[in-house]
């Protein structure tokens, strides 16, 4: 462990929110800042200033309200802006972390912070906003942060590091969440957080759990074209194995945040036991209503209701038993550091349909493209409910939701509009860059983790708690398109299930726009019509600044992430 200096800064910006609570459904909410408006503390040549605006929360009337509106909510009184800036000469680091800490007066009547909800965005140079974590309600972290100086019991919002001058503008945004109702609950409630900069030189942050992972496994060299293979070496097509382009191991590449650590191939040593089940968990099991042969599994009974209005409690099934554990397998390490897990039930060997938490179509509706985006006009989609719905339930509720964090996840539309022969009319820039095995390799697959821009109304990057694993990543993990082989994300089960990336779409034979989303079915990367049944396996994005509790990432022998 390197020996961290002594803390160099801790800047605080004080915060209150108090919500009046009047009536049936009336809600003030008021917010204001407090604090000098520059604080600066100086060692050495670093130094490091946080600046806040002349703006403040302050809502009046406020309802509780859904995320989508609350997120983008610019109106005077609604958001706050402040900068963190930083001078640095050499190659001192600086690792700073933005946190809340809930410091409402014990003499007041409180609302529980489980109904405030908090957002912070960076503001680009053109006025633009990058979210930098999903709307998440008050929650605090058992443990702290030796790299920053965060102590325990404060939420954290954001954590980044400065390697040399630069200065970044953020805004904040608080709300009452939608599932508040302020029915009967006496008014004049109370809630207030003070919002805390820390930050400590030293290394850059790098986690115990990376460099577990980093020791635990060799890296592998990427080869040149490995991408047009199957990760055992087989190519579309042909029946033999190429021994230069069999790949298995650890690799790296680069996203979004920096560099990503990524398994490929049928490797063993990637298993995670993260979370349980803190009751008996239910789901609706159904049948088509145009086939009685074809069955779906839904979070509720409204959207089982919803998909087949013969739907009933009768239909309730056990999903799992109070104390279940749950068990993951490591897709990658995020370039910031964070475990990216895709869920593989409560066996660390599942069989049948235990890996995955239900079976329902991608969209119900899919008479547009539009219905191919996880998300579209702001509504979302049939697949991202029953996502949010089984993480709200579950992990969620639990104290296993302070280590998830908003992580980035991509529904690449990007370039939606391209005729050509590889899929049914037309595609998108996924099937561009993954599906060239279908044009006889005419160009190279070039899988990225990094999203491409979207100019489409529909789909896009989110910060989510959980959400759908990308085609880009299965090639990654050693899957081609329309070419059967085992990876470690099926070699317990082949159910068929979704990505979070389109495919195409087609306007043909009078049936108007046919959505595809690119699916794993038959251990073969391929697409399916979003209207059609598919398995869900929910996503994750695990941020720890502790190791592993145990284990070495076998079968026999799963890492254990603890809170």
């Amino acid at each position: 462990m390197v020996k961290r200096k002594e803390v160099i800064f801790i800047l605080c910006l004080f915060l209150s929110v108090i919500l009046l609570i009047s009536g049936v459904s009336m809600a003030a909410f008021s917010y204001s800042g407090v604090g000098q408006k520059i604080n600066k503390i100086t060692s050495g040549s670093i130094a490091m200033e946080y600046t806040e605006s002349d703006n403040t929360i302050s809502i009046d009337g406020a309802l509780p309200t859904t995320d989508s509106t609350g997120m983008v909510r610019l109106r005077d009184g609604e958001y706050f802006d402040f900068t963190i800036s930083s001078t640095i000469v050499g190659d001192t680091n600086i690792n700073y972390e933005i946190s809340a800490k809930d410091v409402t007066d014990s003499d007041a009547k409180k609302i529980d912070g489980k109904y405030i909800k908090l957002y912070l965005t960076k503001i680009n140079n053109d006025g633009s906003e990058t979210s930098l974590m999903a709307p998440d309600v008050y929650n605090e972290d058992t443990s702290k942060n030796v790299y920053t100086g965060r102590p325990a019991g404060e939420m954290s919002l954001y954590t980044s590091s400065m390697g040399g001058s630069e200065s970044n503008d953020y805004r904040l945004r608080l709300y009452v969440d939608e599932d508040y109702n302020p029915q009967d609950d006496g008014g004049d409630l109370t809630f207030s957080v003070k919002v805390n900069v820390y930050g400590q030189s030293g290394d850059k942050y790098v986690p115990e759990t990376t460099k577990t992972i980093l020791a635990d496994n060799s890296l592998q060299e990427e080869k040149l074209t490995m991408f047009n293979y199957t990760s055992d070496g087989l190519q579309f097509n042909k029946s033999e194995q190429d021994s230069n382009y069999v790949t298995s191991g650890l690799y790296s590449s680069e996203d979004d945040d920096g560099t990503s650590y990524y398994y490929r191939g049928d490797i063993d040593n990637n298993n995670v036991q993260f979370g349980s089940y803190d009751e008996d968990y239910y789901v609706y099991k159904t049948t088509s209503p145009t086939s009685s042969s074809t069955e779906y599994i839904f979070q509720t009974l409204s959207s089982c209701q919803a998909f087949n209005s013969t739907c009933t409690e009768s239909n309730k099934i056990k999903l799992a038993s109070a104390g279940d554990k749950m068990y993951w397998k490591i897709i990658r390490i995020n370039g910031d550091g964070s475990l990216r897990l895709i869920y593989n039930g409560t066996s660390i060997t599942p069989t049948s349909t235990s890996n995955t938490i239900g079976v329902t179509p991608y969209n119900q509706t899919i008479t547009d493209k539009k219905y191919t985006g996880y998300t579209y006009d702001g509504t979302a989609s049939l697949i991202k409910k029953e996502v949010d719905i089984w993480y709200k339930n579950t992990l969620g509720a639990s104290n296993y939701n302070t280590k998830v964090k908003g992580g980035r996840f991509c529904s690449d539309t990007s370039d939606l509009n391209t005729t050509n022969n590889l899929l049914m009319g037309i595609s998108g820039a996924p099937f561009q860059r993954l599906g060239q095995t279908l044009t006889g390799l005419k160009e190279d697959n070039y899988p990225t983790l990094k999203c491409p821009t979207t100019s489409e109304n529909y789909g896009g990057s989110y910060r989510l708690k959980a959400g759908l694993i990308t085609a880009d990543e299965l090639v990654f993990a050693g899957k081609a398109v329309n070419t059967n082989n085992t990876i470690y994300l099926d070699k317990d089960t082949t159910n068929p299930f979704w990505t979070m990336t389109p495919a195409g779409y087609s306007n043909s034979a009078g049936l108007g726009y046919i959505g595809a989303q690119m699916f794993i079915s038959n251990t073969s990367l391929t697409y399916n019509f979003a209207n059609n049944q598919g398995y869900i396996r929910p996503v994750i994005n695990v941020s720890t600044f502790d190791n592993f509790a145990s284990g070495d990432g076998t079968i026999s022998n799963p890492y254990v992430l603890s809170i």
